[in-house]
C-alpha cells in the first residue's frame, strides 16, 4: 500500500467552497471505515480558512486521520500560467494537482483521489485491494459521456477515446509508482505547453487521452453518477454527485438519499437544507443553460485544431 505501512492515502483537493461538501463526505468515509482499516485523509487546499481548517481536522477519528496541506507555491507557479489555456469550462484550479500527486507524495506507492461532492457507501479497503498492475489509473466509466451523443461524440473526435471508455476523473485509484516510472506529470506539462488543447474538462480529458490503454475499468458502484441507474445505483460503494444537479440545489436530485441520510447528521444539515431552498427557478435555468454551451462547446473544440485525437494519430506522443 504505502512504503512505510499499510495506511491507505485518501487525497482531496479544495477551496473554502467545498468545505461543507467535503464535511458529508469524510463523515461518511469515516462512518463506513472498517475498525481495521487506516486511512490517511490529505486535503491540498487553496487558503483554507482557519476556521475550516479545524473543522475539517476535528473529522479525525481513530482510524480515519484528516491532515491539510497548502497546495506548493513552486507547483502552483508551474501550472498557473493562464496563457497555458486552463480554460476547461468548468475549470477549477485545484482540479489540476491530482496529476502531481505521485511527486508531491513519493512516500506512497497507491493512492486514492475522491472529488468533494461524494457520498462513501463501504469501507474503501475492497478499492484499495484492487490490482492495478502496470496500470496508472482505476476508474469508472463516465456516465455523461455514455448517455449524451454529443459528449460521446466529443469523447471520441476530440479526446481521442471511445465513449465506454473515458473514465470520470472525481474517483481515481491511483497507481502512484507507475506514474512515477511513466513521467506523467512532467509529460502533461509538456502537452499542456506545447500543444494548448481546447478541453471541456482540463484534468479529466488529459488523463484520458494520457492513460489510454492503462486504465483499470472499475464497476460503475465504485463511482455512480448522476446519470446511472440500475443495481449500481440501487447498492453503490460510492456516490458522486457530479454536473449540475446537486442535492442541495434539487430536491428531485439522483441519488439524493445517500445524501441526506449523511447530512442530516451533522450541524450544518440546517445550511444545506437552507441552500436547497434558496435555489431559485433561475438558478436551474441557468444550470440548463451551462449545459447547452458545454454541449455546444464540445461541437466547437471537435471542429478546432489540434485536438488529442489528431496529435494521437499523427506523433503518437500523447498516450503513455
Amino acid at each position: 500500500m504505502t512504503k512505510t505501512n499499510s495506511e491507505m492515502p485518501i487525497f482531496f483537493a479544495i477551496n473554502d467552497a467545498y468545505v461543507p461538501c467535503l464535511t458529508v463526505a469524510l463523515h461518511s468515509l469515516t462512518e463506513h471505515a472498517a475498525p481495521a482499516s487506516q486511512y490517511k485523509i490529505i486535503v491540498l487546499h487553496q487558503g483554507l480558512t482557519p476556521a475550516n481548517q479545524a473543522k475539517l481536522q476535528a473529522l479525525s477519528t481513530a482510524n480515519v486521520a484528516v491532515t491539510l496541506m497548502a497546495m506548493d507555491e513552486q507547483l502552483e507557479k508551474q501550472i498557473n500560467d493562464q496563457s497555458n489555456s486552463l480554460r476547461g469550462d468548468y475549470f477549477t484550479y485545484t482540479i489540476y494537482f491530482r496529476l502531481f500527486i505521485a511527486d508531491m507524495f513519493p512516500q506512497y506507492d497507491k493512492a486514492l483521489y475522491l472529488d468533494a461532492d461524494i457520498v462513501v457507501e463501504t469501507d474503501l479497503g475492497d478499492l484499495f485491494a484492487e490490482d492495478l498492475g502496470d496500470n496508472f489509473f482505476a476508474g469508472v466509466a463516465d456516465s455523461y459521456m455514455n448517455s449524451d451523443d454529443v459528449m460521446g461524440t466529443y469523447a471520441e473526435e476530440a479526446v481521442g477515446v471511445p465513449r465506454e471508455d473515458y473514465i470520470n476523473s472525481g474517483m481515481l485509484l491511483l497507481n502512484l509508482t507507475a506514474l512515477r516510472r511513466g513521467q506523467f506529470s512532467q509529460h502533461f506539462l509538456s502537452l499542456l505547453n506545447q500543444y494548448h488543447f481546447a478541453s471541456l474538462a482540463p484534468d479529466q480529458d488529459y488523463i484520458n487521452a494520457m492513460g489510454h490503454g492503462r486504465i483499470h475499468y472499475l464497476p460503475t458502484a465504485w463511482n455512480v453518477q448522476v446519470r446511472n441507474t440500475g443495481d449500481a445505483a440501487a447498492t453503490p460503494h460510492l456516490v458522486h454527485y457530479n454536473l449540475f444537479r446537486k442535492p442541495w440545489h434539487y430536491s428531485d436530485a439522483p441519488h439524493a438519499d445517500f445524501f441526506w441520510q449523511e447530512a442530516q447528521r451533522l450541524p450544518i444539515y440546517p445550511d444545506f437544507q437552507k441552500s436547497l431552498q434558496a435555489y431559485t427557478a433561475t438558478d436551474r435555468q441557468t444550470d440548463l443553460d451551462k449545459l447547452a454551451h458545454m454541449q455546444q462547446l464540445g461541437r466547437d473544440i471537435c471542429a478546432k485544431h489540434p485536438t488529442f485525437k489528431e496529435i494521437q494519430a499523427q506523433t503518437g506522443s500523447v498516450a503513455l
